[in-house]
Protein backbone atom coordinates (compact mmCIF):
# COMPACT_ATOMS: atom_id res chain seq x y z
CA UNK A 1 0.00 0.00 0.00
CA UNK A 2 1.29 3.03 -0.81
CA UNK A 3 1.22 5.97 1.67
CA UNK A 4 0.14 9.91 0.31
CA UNK A 5 2.51 12.34 1.85
CA UNK A 6 0.41 15.62 2.01
CA UNK A 7 3.06 17.98 3.38
CA UNK A 8 6.70 17.99 4.02
CA UNK A 9 5.41 17.46 7.55
CA UNK A 10 3.86 13.99 6.89
CA UNK A 11 6.79 12.69 5.52
CA UNK A 12 8.86 13.38 8.40
CA UNK A 13 6.78 12.30 11.02
CA UNK A 14 6.32 8.38 8.82
CA UNK A 15 10.58 8.86 8.58
CA UNK A 16 10.92 9.67 12.49
CA UNK A 17 7.92 7.92 14.29
CA UNK A 18 6.47 5.62 11.58
CA UNK A 19 3.10 7.26 12.41
CA UNK A 20 0.52 9.69 10.80
CA UNK A 21 -0.97 10.32 13.76
CA UNK A 22 1.13 12.22 16.34
CA UNK A 23 1.86 15.97 17.16
CA UNK A 24 5.03 17.29 16.64
CA UNK A 25 6.08 20.25 18.75
CA UNK A 26 8.77 21.87 17.43
CA UNK A 27 11.75 23.61 18.76
CA UNK A 28 13.88 25.23 16.31
CA UNK A 29 16.48 26.11 18.63
CA UNK A 30 19.08 27.66 15.74
CA UNK A 31 22.60 27.69 16.04
CA UNK A 32 22.63 24.22 18.55
CA UNK A 33 26.06 23.82 17.74
CA UNK A 34 27.23 26.36 20.28
CA UNK A 35 26.17 23.55 22.58
CA UNK A 36 27.96 21.02 21.29
CA UNK A 37 31.32 22.27 21.27
CA UNK A 38 33.94 20.53 23.34
CA UNK A 39 35.57 21.59 27.21
CA UNK A 40 39.16 21.43 27.69
CA UNK A 41 40.60 22.78 24.22
CA UNK A 42 42.38 25.69 22.64
CA UNK A 43 40.35 28.19 20.22
CA UNK A 44 41.54 30.89 18.54
CA UNK A 45 39.75 34.11 19.31
CA UNK A 46 36.01 34.02 17.32
CA UNK A 47 34.11 37.76 16.92
CA UNK A 48 31.48 37.90 18.83
CA UNK A 49 28.08 38.50 17.47
CA UNK A 50 26.75 40.83 19.85
CA UNK A 51 23.25 42.35 19.49
CA UNK A 52 22.69 39.87 16.21
CA UNK A 53 21.84 36.97 18.57
CA UNK A 54 18.91 38.59 19.38
CA UNK A 55 18.02 38.40 15.98
CA UNK A 56 19.39 34.47 15.40
CA UNK A 57 17.00 33.50 18.50
CA UNK A 58 13.99 34.90 16.89
CA UNK A 59 14.70 32.53 13.61
CA UNK A 60 12.79 30.07 15.56
CA UNK A 61 9.33 31.57 13.35
CA UNK A 62 10.80 30.23 10.33
CA UNK A 63 8.90 27.12 11.83
CA UNK A 64 5.67 28.47 10.91
CA UNK A 65 6.01 26.96 7.39
CA UNK A 66 7.35 24.56 8.63
CA UNK A 67 4.92 22.92 11.15
CA UNK A 68 1.28 20.76 10.06
CA UNK A 69 -1.77 21.87 10.50
CA UNK A 70 -2.19 19.34 13.92
CA UNK A 71 1.55 20.56 15.25
CA UNK A 72 2.65 22.90 17.84
CA UNK A 73 5.60 25.28 17.42
CA UNK A 74 7.31 26.93 19.84
CA UNK A 75 7.97 30.57 19.87
CA UNK A 76 9.51 33.12 21.98
CA UNK A 77 6.23 35.41 21.29
CA UNK A 78 3.29 36.02 19.56
CA UNK A 79 3.92 36.30 15.73
CA UNK A 80 2.17 39.48 13.78
CA UNK A 81 -1.25 38.64 13.39
CA UNK A 82 -1.19 40.47 9.74
CA UNK A 83 2.24 37.70 8.85
CA UNK A 84 0.40 35.11 10.01
CA UNK A 85 -3.09 35.94 8.18
CA UNK A 86 -0.69 35.72 5.05
CA UNK A 87 0.66 32.97 5.58
CA UNK A 88 -2.21 30.84 6.42
CA UNK A 89 -4.08 32.69 2.72
CA UNK A 90 -1.01 30.63 1.03
CA UNK A 91 -1.59 27.47 3.24
CA UNK A 92 0.99 28.01 6.14
CA UNK A 93 0.53 28.70 9.65
CA UNK A 94 -1.98 26.50 10.64
CA UNK A 95 -0.50 25.13 13.87
CA UNK A 96 -0.73 26.07 17.10
CA UNK A 97 1.68 28.51 18.94
CA UNK A 98 3.12 28.10 22.47
CA UNK A 99 5.07 30.90 23.47
CA UNK A 100 7.14 31.35 26.26
CA UNK A 101 6.07 33.34 29.39
CA UNK A 102 8.83 35.76 28.92
CA UNK A 103 10.87 36.57 26.01
CA UNK A 104 14.46 37.57 27.65
CA UNK A 105 16.15 38.45 23.96
CA UNK A 106 20.12 36.99 24.90
CA UNK A 107 18.37 33.15 24.76
CA UNK A 108 17.87 30.85 22.32
CA UNK A 109 14.62 29.29 22.48
CA UNK A 110 15.15 26.39 24.87
CA UNK A 111 17.21 28.40 27.24
CA UNK A 112 14.20 30.50 27.24
CA UNK A 113 11.79 27.84 27.74
CA UNK A 114 13.68 26.36 30.64
CA UNK A 115 13.46 29.80 32.30
CA UNK A 116 9.75 29.68 32.00
CA UNK A 117 8.12 27.32 34.65
CA UNK A 118 4.78 27.93 33.42
CA UNK A 119 4.95 27.42 29.89
CA UNK A 120 6.99 23.60 30.81
CA UNK A 121 3.89 22.99 33.00
CA UNK A 122 1.33 23.61 29.83
CA UNK A 123 3.72 21.41 27.63
CA UNK A 124 3.92 18.70 30.25
CA UNK A 125 -0.02 18.92 30.99
CA UNK A 126 0.22 18.34 27.22
CA UNK A 127 2.22 15.43 26.66
CA UNK A 128 0.00 13.98 29.76
CA UNK A 129 -4.17 14.61 28.27
CA UNK A 130 -5.40 11.28 27.13
CA UNK A 131 -5.59 10.69 22.90
CA UNK A 132 -1.90 12.75 22.89
CA UNK A 133 0.97 11.45 20.87
CA UNK A 134 3.79 14.50 20.89
CA UNK A 135 7.47 13.94 19.96
CA UNK A 136 9.45 16.67 20.50
CA UNK A 137 11.50 17.83 17.28
CA UNK A 138 14.29 20.55 17.73
CA UNK A 139 16.52 21.94 14.99
CA UNK A 140 19.15 19.86 16.59
CA UNK A 141 19.63 18.03 19.90
CA UNK A 142 21.76 19.29 22.65
CA UNK A 143 21.74 18.44 26.66
CA UNK A 144 19.68 21.54 26.94
CA UNK A 145 16.53 19.81 24.51
CA UNK A 146 17.15 16.53 26.02
CA UNK A 147 16.47 18.58 29.26
CA UNK A 148 13.21 20.28 28.10
CA UNK A 149 12.23 16.50 26.89
CA UNK A 150 12.46 14.90 30.18
CA UNK A 151 11.07 18.37 31.92
CA UNK A 152 7.83 18.08 29.24
CA UNK A 153 7.66 14.41 29.31
CA UNK A 154 7.28 14.85 25.58
CA UNK A 155 10.16 12.28 24.24
CA UNK A 156 12.25 13.24 21.25
CA UNK A 157 11.94 12.19 17.61
CA UNK A 158 15.11 12.68 17.23
CA UNK A 159 18.80 11.07 18.18
CA UNK A 160 20.66 12.25 21.15
CA UNK A 161 22.68 15.06 21.85
CA UNK A 162 25.70 12.25 22.13
CA UNK A 163 25.12 11.18 18.64
CA UNK A 164 24.21 14.97 17.20
CA UNK A 165 27.89 16.10 18.33
CA UNK A 166 29.46 13.05 16.91
CA UNK A 167 28.21 13.41 13.26
CA UNK A 168 28.75 16.94 13.39
CA UNK A 169 31.97 17.45 13.76
CA UNK A 170 34.01 18.07 10.68
CA UNK A 171 36.69 15.44 11.24
CA UNK A 172 33.66 12.95 11.25
CA UNK A 173 33.31 14.17 7.68
CA UNK A 174 36.34 13.70 6.25
CA UNK A 175 36.70 10.43 7.99
CA UNK A 176 33.26 9.40 6.15
CA UNK A 177 34.63 10.31 2.74
CA UNK A 178 38.12 8.45 2.89
CA UNK A 179 35.73 5.61 3.96
CA UNK A 180 33.69 5.56 1.65
CA UNK A 181 35.87 7.08 -1.19
CA UNK A 182 34.31 10.19 -1.87
CA UNK A 183 36.11 12.85 -3.58
CA UNK A 184 37.95 15.03 -0.47
CA UNK A 185 39.71 18.19 -0.53
CA UNK A 186 43.33 17.65 0.19
CA UNK A 187 43.35 18.55 3.99
CA UNK A 188 44.03 17.23 7.44
CA UNK A 189 42.23 16.75 10.80
CA UNK A 190 44.23 18.22 14.32
CA UNK A 191 43.70 17.27 17.46
CA UNK A 192 46.85 19.05 18.83
CA UNK A 193 49.38 21.87 18.49
CA UNK A 194 51.97 19.43 17.00
CA UNK A 195 49.25 17.70 14.72
CA UNK A 196 48.56 21.03 13.62
CA UNK A 197 52.31 21.89 13.05
CA UNK A 198 52.99 18.43 11.07
CA UNK A 199 50.02 19.25 8.99
CA UNK A 200 50.75 22.70 7.82
CA UNK A 201 54.16 20.68 6.58
CA UNK A 202 52.36 18.69 4.89
CA UNK A 203 50.17 21.22 3.08
CA UNK A 204 52.17 24.24 3.21
CA UNK A 205 53.18 23.75 -0.56
CA UNK A 206 50.18 24.98 -1.90
CA UNK A 207 50.82 28.29 -0.59
CA UNK A 208 54.25 28.08 -2.46
CA UNK A 209 52.47 27.46 -5.77
CA UNK A 210 49.99 30.65 -4.92
CA UNK A 211 47.45 28.77 -3.41
CA UNK A 212 45.60 29.44 -0.28
CA UNK A 213 44.70 27.33 3.06
CA UNK A 214 41.72 27.48 5.62
CA UNK A 215 41.61 26.59 9.04
CA UNK A 216 38.37 25.65 10.17
CA UNK A 217 37.06 24.81 13.84
CA UNK A 218 35.66 21.45 13.94
CA UNK A 219 32.41 22.66 15.58
CA UNK A 220 32.02 25.84 13.96
CA UNK A 221 28.62 27.83 13.26
CA UNK A 222 27.24 30.13 10.63
CA UNK A 223 31.08 30.94 9.93
CA UNK A 224 32.69 31.66 13.12
CA UNK A 225 35.84 29.70 13.94
CA UNK A 226 36.95 30.20 9.94
CA UNK A 227 40.46 31.65 9.85
CA UNK A 228 42.03 31.82 5.85
CA UNK A 229 45.98 31.71 5.53
CA UNK A 230 47.31 33.10 2.60
CA UNK A 231 50.74 32.89 3.97
CA UNK A 232 52.94 31.48 6.34
CA UNK A 233 53.31 34.55 8.51
CA UNK A 234 49.50 34.14 8.94
CA UNK A 235 49.54 30.51 9.78
CA UNK A 236 52.90 31.33 12.57
CA UNK A 237 50.38 34.32 13.70
CA UNK A 238 47.75 31.37 14.24
CA UNK A 239 49.93 29.14 15.92
CA UNK A 240 51.33 32.04 18.43
CA UNK A 241 48.15 32.76 20.09
CA UNK A 242 47.05 29.11 20.36
CA UNK A 243 50.86 28.43 21.88
CA UNK A 244 50.05 31.11 24.26
CA UNK A 245 46.58 30.13 25.58
CA UNK A 246 48.92 26.43 25.85
CA UNK A 247 50.78 28.13 28.19
CA UNK A 248 48.19 29.52 30.15
CA UNK A 249 45.89 26.92 30.26
CA UNK A 250 48.56 23.97 30.53
CA UNK A 251 46.81 21.81 27.55
CA UNK A 252 47.28 21.36 24.03
CA UNK A 253 44.51 20.03 22.48
CA UNK A 254 42.49 21.25 20.11
CA UNK A 255 39.58 20.45 17.27
CA UNK A 256 40.58 21.60 13.79
CA UNK A 257 40.80 20.86 10.22
CA UNK A 258 43.21 22.29 7.72
CA UNK A 259 42.38 22.41 3.90
CA UNK A 260 43.35 23.30 1.04
CA UNK A 261 41.07 26.11 0.25
CA UNK A 262 39.35 25.63 -3.79
CA UNK A 263 38.47 28.60 -5.94
CA UNK A 264 34.75 27.72 -6.41
CA UNK A 265 31.89 28.25 -9.02
CA UNK A 266 29.08 28.19 -6.57
CA UNK A 267 28.57 26.53 -3.10
CA UNK A 268 26.04 24.10 -3.35
CA UNK A 269 24.15 22.40 -0.33
CA UNK A 270 22.07 19.12 -0.35
CA UNK A 271 19.55 17.44 1.91
CA UNK A 272 18.21 13.85 2.68
CA UNK A 273 16.00 12.33 5.23
CA UNK A 274 17.44 9.22 6.66
CA UNK A 275 14.09 7.80 8.17
CA UNK A 276 13.73 4.97 11.50
CA UNK A 277 14.58 1.48 9.56
CA UNK A 278 17.17 3.10 7.67
CA UNK A 279 15.84 4.52 4.38
CA UNK A 280 17.78 7.40 2.66
CA UNK A 281 15.33 9.45 0.63
CA UNK A 282 17.21 12.35 -1.40
CA UNK A 283 15.94 15.76 -1.17
CA UNK A 284 17.42 17.75 -3.69
CA UNK A 285 20.31 20.02 -3.98
CA UNK A 286 20.42 23.84 -3.84
CA UNK A 287 22.86 26.18 -4.73
CA UNK A 288 23.91 28.00 -1.46
CA UNK A 289 24.69 32.00 -1.47
CA UNK A 290 27.38 32.23 1.05
CA UNK A 291 29.20 35.78 2.30
CA UNK A 292 32.77 35.19 4.28
CA UNK A 293 31.79 31.81 5.31
CA UNK A 294 27.83 32.82 6.14
CA UNK A 295 25.06 31.50 4.90
CA UNK A 296 22.76 33.91 3.27
CA UNK A 297 20.42 32.24 1.19
CA UNK A 298 19.63 29.38 -1.67
CA UNK A 299 18.88 28.98 -5.82
CA UNK A 300 16.85 27.06 -7.03
CA UNK A 301 16.98 25.24 -9.16
CA UNK A 302 20.61 24.63 -9.34
CA UNK A 303 22.57 24.93 -11.87
CA UNK A 304 24.14 21.25 -12.52
CA UNK A 305 23.99 19.19 -15.23
CA UNK A 306 22.51 15.74 -15.43
CA UNK A 307 26.37 14.35 -14.47
CA UNK A 308 26.83 16.68 -11.76
CA UNK A 309 23.94 15.67 -10.07
CA UNK A 310 24.42 11.77 -9.94
CA UNK A 311 27.57 12.76 -8.37
CA UNK A 312 25.87 14.64 -5.09
CA UNK A 313 22.92 11.77 -5.64
CA UNK A 314 25.54 8.88 -5.22
CA UNK A 315 27.18 11.00 -2.39
CA UNK A 316 24.21 11.30 -0.64
CA UNK A 317 22.85 8.58 -0.35
CA UNK A 318 25.90 6.28 1.14
CA UNK A 319 26.83 9.20 3.74
CA UNK A 320 22.79 8.47 4.57
CA UNK A 321 23.10 4.74 4.94
CA UNK A 322 27.01 5.39 7.09
CA UNK A 323 25.11 8.04 9.68
CA UNK A 324 22.47 5.71 10.41
CA UNK A 325 25.45 2.82 10.76
CA UNK A 326 26.39 5.45 13.53
CA UNK A 327 23.14 5.85 15.15
CA UNK A 328 21.60 9.05 13.53
CA UNK A 329 18.61 9.84 11.35
CA UNK A 330 16.27 12.43 10.26
CA UNK A 331 17.08 15.23 8.39
CA UNK A 332 20.78 16.33 7.48
CA UNK A 333 22.41 18.73 4.71
CA UNK A 334 25.73 18.50 3.44
CA UNK A 335 27.90 21.59 2.20
CA UNK A 336 29.43 21.42 -1.22
CA UNK A 337 31.33 22.85 -3.87
CA UNK A 338 31.41 23.35 -7.80
CA UNK A 339 35.09 24.45 -8.65
CA UNK A 340 36.37 26.46 -11.70
CA UNK A 341 36.95 23.06 -13.33
CA UNK A 342 33.54 21.94 -13.32
CA UNK A 343 34.26 18.90 -10.14
CA UNK A 344 31.96 18.76 -7.90
CA UNK A 345 33.67 18.03 -4.24
CA UNK A 346 30.63 16.08 -2.58
CA UNK A 347 30.96 16.48 0.81
CA UNK A 348 32.68 19.19 2.60
CA UNK A 349 30.58 19.16 5.71
CA UNK A 350 27.96 17.57 6.91
CA UNK A 351 24.99 19.52 8.90
CA UNK A 352 22.77 16.29 10.71
CA UNK A 353 20.27 18.59 11.87
CA UNK A 354 17.56 20.98 10.55
CA UNK A 355 19.05 23.06 7.64
CA UNK A 356 17.59 26.27 5.92
CA UNK A 357 16.49 24.44 3.51
CA UNK A 358 14.38 22.25 5.47
CA UNK A 359 12.26 25.98 5.83
CA UNK A 360 11.48 26.17 2.04
CA UNK A 361 10.64 23.13 1.55
CA UNK A 362 6.75 23.42 2.06
CA UNK A 363 7.03 26.39 0.05
CA UNK A 364 8.66 24.81 -2.73
CA UNK A 365 5.96 22.22 -2.57
CA UNK A 366 3.30 24.61 -2.55
CA UNK A 367 4.34 27.19 -4.34
CA UNK A 368 7.14 26.53 -6.60
CA UNK A 369 6.58 24.56 -9.44
CA UNK A 370 9.52 22.68 -11.44
CA UNK A 371 8.92 25.18 -14.21
CA UNK A 372 9.52 28.34 -11.71
CA UNK A 373 12.55 29.80 -9.79
CA UNK A 374 13.20 30.66 -6.57
CA UNK A 375 15.79 32.51 -4.53
CA UNK A 376 15.31 32.26 -0.98
CA UNK A 377 17.42 34.98 0.76
CA UNK A 378 17.70 37.20 4.04
CA UNK A 379 18.01 41.28 3.65
CA UNK A 380 19.31 43.50 6.37
CA UNK A 381 17.89 46.31 7.61
CA UNK A 382 19.08 49.16 9.47
CA UNK A 383 16.78 50.91 11.67
CA UNK A 384 15.60 53.42 14.27
CA UNK A 385 12.29 52.71 14.58
CA UNK A 386 9.66 49.87 15.11
CA UNK A 387 8.80 48.85 11.37
CA UNK A 388 5.20 47.06 11.00
CA UNK A 389 4.45 44.83 8.83
CA UNK A 390 1.65 45.99 7.21
CA UNK A 391 4.12 49.41 6.56
CA UNK A 392 6.58 47.25 5.65
CA UNK A 393 4.00 45.49 3.12
CA UNK A 394 2.33 48.58 1.67
CA UNK A 395 5.69 49.56 0.59
CA UNK A 396 6.83 46.52 -1.32
CA UNK A 397 3.10 46.52 -2.83
CA UNK A 398 2.82 44.37 -5.78
CA UNK A 399 6.55 42.74 -5.25
CA UNK A 400 4.76 40.60 -2.61
CA UNK A 401 3.66 37.06 -3.97
CA UNK A 402 0.82 36.59 -5.26
CA UNK A 403 -0.56 33.50 -6.35
CA UNK A 404 -2.29 34.52 -9.40
CA UNK A 405 0.81 35.94 -10.32
CA UNK A 406 2.72 33.32 -9.31
CA UNK A 407 5.59 35.46 -8.38
CA UNK A 408 7.04 37.86 -5.79
CA UNK A 409 8.45 38.08 -1.94
CA UNK A 410 6.70 35.74 0.21
CA UNK A 411 7.96 36.08 3.77
CA UNK A 412 8.77 33.46 5.80
CA UNK A 413 10.00 35.24 9.03
CA UNK A 414 8.65 38.87 9.95
CA UNK A 415 10.18 38.23 14.26
CA UNK A 416 13.47 39.08 13.07
CA UNK A 417 12.87 42.11 11.34
CA UNK A 418 12.33 44.20 14.96
CA UNK A 419 14.11 41.55 16.97
CA UNK A 420 16.93 43.67 18.18
CA UNK A 421 14.71 46.86 18.38
CA UNK A 422 15.54 48.43 22.10
CA UNK A 423 13.99 52.07 22.48
CA UNK A 424 12.96 54.44 19.62
CA UNK A 425 15.58 56.58 18.14
CA UNK A 426 18.63 54.08 18.81
CA UNK A 427 19.70 52.64 15.40
CA UNK A 428 19.68 48.56 15.65
CA UNK A 429 19.72 45.83 12.53
CA UNK A 430 17.28 43.51 11.48
CA UNK A 431 16.87 40.71 9.04
CA UNK A 432 14.06 40.53 6.91
CA UNK A 433 13.28 36.62 5.48
CA UNK A 434 11.81 35.37 2.33
CA UNK A 435 11.81 33.02 -0.79
CA UNK A 436 11.12 35.22 -4.28
CA UNK A 437 9.65 33.02 -6.59
CA UNK A 438 9.86 33.94 -10.78
CA UNK A 439 9.21 32.81 -14.16
CA UNK A 440 12.99 32.58 -14.77
CA UNK A 441 16.16 33.56 -13.28
CA UNK A 442 16.04 37.61 -14.97
CA UNK A 443 12.91 37.69 -13.12
CA UNK A 444 13.88 36.12 -9.88
CA UNK A 445 16.86 39.03 -10.05
CA UNK A 446 14.53 42.49 -11.25
CA UNK A 447 12.62 41.53 -8.52
CA UNK A 448 15.55 40.92 -5.56
CA UNK A 449 16.73 44.59 -7.17
CA UNK A 450 13.15 46.04 -6.78
CA UNK A 451 12.85 44.68 -3.00
CA UNK A 452 16.49 46.04 -2.35
CA UNK A 453 15.80 49.49 -3.74
CA UNK A 454 12.53 49.29 -1.32
CA UNK A 455 14.48 48.12 1.60
CA UNK A 456 17.02 50.33 1.29
CA UNK A 457 14.39 53.67 1.41
CA UNK A 458 12.82 52.48 4.24
CA UNK A 459 16.64 51.90 5.68
CA UNK A 460 16.80 55.90 4.97
CA UNK A 461 13.60 56.96 5.68
CA UNK A 462 13.60 55.40 9.07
Amino acid sequence: MTTVLTDFSSKLKWALTGQHDVTFVYLNNFEVEEYWSETGILKLPSLSIGSAADVVNRMEELGVFLAGENDIILLKDTPNQEFMADAQALGFGRSRCITVEHNDPAMNITANLLHCPKTVDKLRELSQAAGTNAYLVPFGTSDQEEEFSRLTGIPLAVPSSDIFRKVNDKGYSRRLNAELGIRQIPGVECTSLDELVSGFDQLKSVLEQGGRLVLKDSMGVSGKGITVIADEARFHKCMSMLEKQASKKGIRQINYVLEQWIDKICDLNYQILIDRSGGVEFLGVKESLVEQGVHQGHLMPSRLNDVQLEVIREAAMRIGAALYRDGYYGLAGMDAILDEDGTIWPNLEINARFNMSTYQTNIQHQWLPEDQCGLAKKYTLRLNHLLEYGVLRSRLGALMFEPERGEGLLINNFATVNAAFRSEGTLFSGRLYGVIIASSPERLGAINEAIEAVLSSINEVM
